[in-house]
């Protein structure tokens, strides 16, 4: 009999540029069908406490953080956000993963002074989820509204000169050139004039798909979010954001002392290693 043990592949972490930080698990103004996130209670408020942020990047290097990505349910709809904005500008250029809702002309004019009030030219960049652009197709997957609250948000900060960028989840597999240029289409609509940068396409990963690691994987060329980015929870620190409540992704307890190995274990590892690019942050 065989003792020979299957390991799951492992990768590295080579260097720490980007930190993610998820606002609330579980807090969230839409009702996506496709979302990622097992959802219990969307009012709950499990909502990460200041005093956490700042020990976290109180322990980070600052000279190699590049960025740090505001992600969650819906990060904005954190009580406390305007508060650790400032703070992580202080560190580095600052991307919101939102869904809108909560961003208007008003909130847009504010967020331009917030950035303009930092004295270190760090940034604020917006990443507005929007997965069709046809309306109703977009509704179907969002829910009703969303389509025109997204589209709103991002004329709003357009005024203000932000150049957001439009994160898209192909749920569809369409032919991704021919869907990027009906978005280009669709912002054209409203003077809105965009470039390739100002669209993130990804895959859709399904969370009930059951399937393995490819072993045929170059695991040290491998371009994904682990390698270079880690999570901070109110539970921990983990190796992706979509692994933040499985305790499979999980590397530690704080950014004093957490693993920089991370074993794609998952079915999430699985199609996210297929697809080869980084799901939640940018190539910039």
């Amino acid at each position: 009999m065989s003792n020979t043990i299957i390991k799951a592949p492992c990768v590295n972490l080579s260097e720490l540029e980007t930190l993610f930080i998820e606002m609330t698990a579980q807090n969230c103004n839409l009702k996506c069908t496709h979302c990622y996130i097992n959802f219990t209670d969307k009012k709950v408020k499990d909502f990460i406490p200041i005093e956490k942020v700042k020990q976290a990047l109180t322990a980070i290097n600052k000279e190699n953080l590049k960025y740090i990505y505001l992600t969650g349910a819906e990060p904005m709809m954190h009580p406390d956000f305007n508060h650790i904005l400032r703070l992580c500008l202080k560190y580095s250029s600052v991307i919101i993963n939102t869904n809108a809702v909560n961003i208007n002309d008003k909130k847009a004019r504010f967020l331009r002074k917030v950035e303009e009030e930092n004295n270190l030219g760090n940034e604020i960049i917006f990443m507005i989820s929007i997965d069709h652009y046809i309306e109703k197709e977009n509704d179907l997957l969002r829910g009703r509204g969303s389509y025109r609250k997204a589209v709103h948000a991002i004329q709003s900060l357009i005024k203000y000169d932000f150049n957001p960028i439009l994160t898209i989840v192909n749920y569809q597999n369409a032919d991704e050139t021919e869907l990027k240029n009906k978005f280009k289409e669709l912002c054209l609509s409203f003077n809105f004039e965009t470039s390739d940068i100002n669209f993130k396409i990804i895959p859709y990963i399904d969370k009930n798909k059951e399937c393995e690691v490819s072993q045929d994987i170059d695991f040290e060329k491998l371009n994904v979010d682990c390698t270079k980015s880690r999570t901070l929870t109110l539970n921990g620190i983990f190796s992706c954001p979509l692994l933040s409540s499985d305790n499979r992704g999980k590397c530690g307890n704080d950014l004093t002392d957490f693993t920089t190995k991370n074993y794609l274990e998952t079915s999430y590892c699985a199609q996210c290693s297929a697809y080869n690019k980084k799901l939640f942050s940018l190539e910039l």
